[in-house]
């Protein structure tokens, strides 16, 4: 894709004539630079997206990608003019947007799911390639190649699962776990609050506290390319803040650096965290993180647990819950 126009004209071919698509093609446009702050253009980030959320003609605001740098304009938006919105307004964002789906997604008129960016889907598809194909299915092609063979169908695919799921048509879940330890809850209600772990852990403490309070909510965390010494600081934070004593339950996704899966890794350093004297249930799945497939995951709002067998359970939210239009 060679400029934001671009992007936003193929946006518009997968989503249809029923929604007019825009995004701001400075923004899109813009240059990062790890070496000078990555981007100097955090008024004109906030302010667009003030206005999208402020604009009850919009409908959902979809994040392309994780949005490094994103964080540090959380406290030039004005949140409050979600309450003078006249319809629901759905965001759909992960990683450095992990704050932004989970203060939206606590609103009465918001919908926050947190799922891949579309953008995102060419470092997932090659890593799904190299680590979970069969070598047969690769033969001839390496997983570049096996990427950008199915990379328009799934972009597109994307887009499509968005407009089902503000529809009221479908496109969440059932999202799949294993059982590890600690009891279920009998009621099989669960509302998921999280994220990011590392972009996660900045919120705690901050104005946004209540938006992501673990009280009546289960825990979803996943990261990525980070040492496991630091995922274990991370979750120090949670610990030295109470959440695990709070919050109903642990949902881990998937950790990896690179080609290396260190979710094993990342629960055995959770198990020196979690309270003693407290059958805290924790779940794993693969569903949820820096990967492909990735299954949508709503924030706040109550899905419905079931165990499939001793060892596995699967949760799904009923598609009503997400109608927007």
């Amino acid at each position: 894709m060679r400029s934001g126009a671009e992007l936003v004209a193929l946006v518009q071919e997968a989503i249809g004539p029923s929604y007019q698509v825009s995004g701001n093609e400075l923004i899109l446009d813009a240059v990062e630079d790890e070496s000078r702050g990555g981007r100097s253009d955090d008024r004109l980030r906030a302010e667009d997206l003030q206005l999208a959320l402020a604009d009850s003609n919009v409908v959902a605001i979809v994040a392309l990608r994780g949005g490094a740098w994103f964080t540090r304009i959380l406290p030039l938006i004005d949140f409050a003019v979600l309450d003078r919105r006249e319809r629901r307004i759905a965001v759909f964002g992960f990683s450095e947007l992990t704050g932004l789906v989970n203060i939206v997604g606590a609103h009465r008129l918001g919908l926050g799911v947190y799922g891949m960016g579309p953008a995102f889907l060419t470092y997932g598809m090659k890593r799904y390639a190299a680590t979970r194909l069969p070598s047969g299915e690769l033969a001839g092609v390496t997983p570049d190649e096996w990427m950008l063979q199915r990379l328009r169908d799934e972009f597109f695919a994307f887009f499509r699962n968005v407009t089902s799921l503000i529809e009221g048509g479908g496109g969440v879940g059932p999202l799949t776990a294993r059982h590890i330890q600690g009891e279920l809850p009998r009621s099989g209600e669960v509302r998921f609050v999280g994220g990011n772990l590392t972009v996660f852990s900045t919120l705690i403490g901050s104005r946004y506290q209540e938006y992501v309070s673990p009280k009546g909510r289960w825990l979803v965390l996943e990261d990525f390319n980070d040492k496991p010494e630091r995922f274990d600081r991370f979750l120090a934070h949670l610990t030295l803040a109470g959440y695990w004593d709070d919050c109903e339950g642990v949902l881990l996704g998937d950790f990896h650096e690179g080609q290396r899966d260190l979710s094993e890794t990342v629960l055995a350093i959770l198990s020196y965290h979690l309270p003693r004297g407290r059958s805290l249930p924790i779940l794993v799945t693969s569903q949820v993180g820096h990967i492909w497939p990735m299954t949508p995951l709503p924030l706040h709002i109550p899905g419905t647990l079931e165990v499939i067998d001793e060892s596995r359970v699967s949760i799904a939210w009923p598609s009503s819950a997400f109608r927007l239009v």
